[in-house]
């Protein structure tokens, strides 16, 4: 591992997305941010879709900017996003209209439809995906309802990070750990659940080929590298194209007992197993049983994270009162203990909006006080969140019969020191927090591995500990969490 090798990753996610170009040297990791841009997204006829061909735009301009910082050769490009979305496009490979936002209200109702189709209990025991209304199984539901189907056309459907591969190759797979995440593919077999396809009356062809992470897809389009300056045989490779599954790939854990989080806009807490788990209790808890690397299963909960945050700094901006998410949390930290908080599962709390509006109808709805102040509205999600993440691991630990005894949390959420303390008091437990660019170095680290750059997962998870800065967090104020869980749990169940 002395020889130095460098590889281009993509990592968008909800709001951003960046090109990192990444060096691996003696058994080190670095990374160079080339490019940093917004993940396009529109109001259009009524709807909330993504801008696809503006993020395409981003795409090369980072090819184009990578190839100008460090010249033109790299060992592989690899792209990762967030789940669920996808883009139709046709025979020619013309994409079909603006792909939909995971947010927007087409899906509402969906789930209704699609247990009448395939109970809800059949569809779990088969796929083992955690239900939330934007699922891609619901998000194609609505659309073959449309009385025009562009599923009809005869195309191809592709997850965000397939389709872009297929922007930078011309190859057509769908890579598994993305394709997990639409609940129509079985995590046994690890391919497409063609039952669950054919019963929803989805068209079979336009589902492509699964491929397992690490696939090399082949070399970048030659017009696409004349035009950036990328030697035209550096290799696409499908990575492990959903975001959490980058993430978890860069959780530089040893030994058993562990779990991890990943923190952004989202909070994906779970643990790596080897099966999926597709209990009762499983089911009844919620959990997503998603594609891993090398044959893992990412046994987890998704959680709306930091979210309602994001939502209450924007609205506050554009009432003239700006925030730093750093200052946001120093005012939560100076606000104290609130013993308020509301259940972050509430759907109310997915969509854009008046966010502190909505935690304010909230609290009082449960019988709780809405004082005044951002820092007491930050205060009341960290601490809510932080509930949160102590009630899924309690769930981890039924349904896998293992006591968790460390927390690993990557992402940039980890930035915000007070809700990782919050966490470590809530859980009782220590939680290592690093890298915050989990998700690239992920996405890297799959590429490292997939090129022979890397031997295996274990000795990545090494690289990624002696190159990145960990925190370790342990448990203090455990007697506040513990002491209010009953009324926590009252608000939740609150009538």
């Amino acid at each position: 591992m002395t020889a130095e090798k460098r590889f281009i990753g993509f990592d968008l996610g909800a709001e951003s997305g960046r090109c990192i170009v990444a060096t691996l040297r003696d058994g080190r990791v670095s990374l160079d941010e080339v490019h940093r841009f917004a993940t396009h997204n529109i109001r259009y006829g009524g709807s909330f879709h993504w801008d696809i061909l503006a993020i395409v735009r981003e795409i090369v301009e980072g090819l184009t900017k990578a190839a100008k910082a460090f010249g033109p050769h790299f060992e592989a490009i690899g792209v990762d996003t967030w789940g669920v979305d996808y883009v139709l496009i046709d025979p020619e490979g013309r994409v079909l209209g603006y792909p939909y936002h995971y947010r927007d209200a087409r899906t509402d109702g969906m789930m209704a439809k699609a247990f009448a189709i395939v109970p809800k209990e059949e569809l779990y025991r088969t796929a083992g995906i955690q239900f939330q209304p934007f699922n891609t199984v619901f998000q194609l539901l609505a659309e073959s309802e449309r009385e025009l189907n562009l599923l009809n056309i005869g195309g191809t459907v592709l997850l965000m990070p397939d389709y872009l591969n297929y922007v930078l190759s011309g190859v057509k797979k769908a890579e598994f750990t993305i394709a997990s995440t639409t609940s129509l593919v079985n995590p046994r077999t690890r391919d497409w659940s063609w039952d669950l396809i054919d019963r929803f009356g989805f068209p079979g062809s336009i589902f492509p080929p699964i491929v397992e992470p690490g696939t090399r897809l082949g070399a970048i389009l030659p017009s696409l590298a004349a035009g950036t300056g990328i030697d035209p045989a550096t290799a696409v490779y499908a990575s492990a194209g959903h975001d959490t599954a980058s993430a978890v790939v860069s959780v530089p854990a040893c030994g058993a007992n562990w779990a991890f989080l990943s923190s952004g806009t989202w909070s994906l807490m779970g643990v790596e197993v080897t099966s999926p788990l597709l209990t009762d209790d499983a089911m009844n808890f919620n959990f997503t049983n998603e594609g891993g690397i090398r044959g893992t299963t990412r046994f987890l909960k998704n959680i709306i994270g930091l979210w309602p945050v994001q939502e209450c700094r924007r609205y506050w901006a554009e009432n003239g009162r700006e925030f730093s998410y750093a200052h946001l949390a120093d005012l939560a930290r100076e606000e104290g203990p609130v013993e308020a908080w509301v259940d972050l599962n509430d759907p109310r709390f997915l969509k854009p909006g008046d966010m502190p509006l909505k935690i304010a109808s909230c609290l009082r709805e449960t019988g709780q006080a809405a004082r005044e102040g951002e820092g007491f509205v930050i205060r009341v999600v960290l601490e809510s969140l932080a509930y949160t993440y102590r009630t899924t691991i309690r769930e981890i630990e039924q349904v896998t019969g293992a006591k968790i005894v460390t927390l690993h949390a990557v992402g940039g959420g980890i930035q915000n020191d007070l809700l990782v303390q919050f966490t470590a008091d809530a859980l009782g437990i220590p939680v290592l927090a690093g890298p915050v660019e989990g998700t690239i170095v992920g996405n890297i680290g799959v590429l490292a591995i997939a090129s022979g750059a890397v031997a295996d997962l274990r000795m990545w998870r090494e690289v990624v500990g002696r190159s990145f800065s960990l925190k370790r967090y342990l448990p203090g104020e455990i007697a506040y969490f513990a002491g209010h869980a009953a009324e926590y749990e009252r608000c939740l169940n609150h009538a």
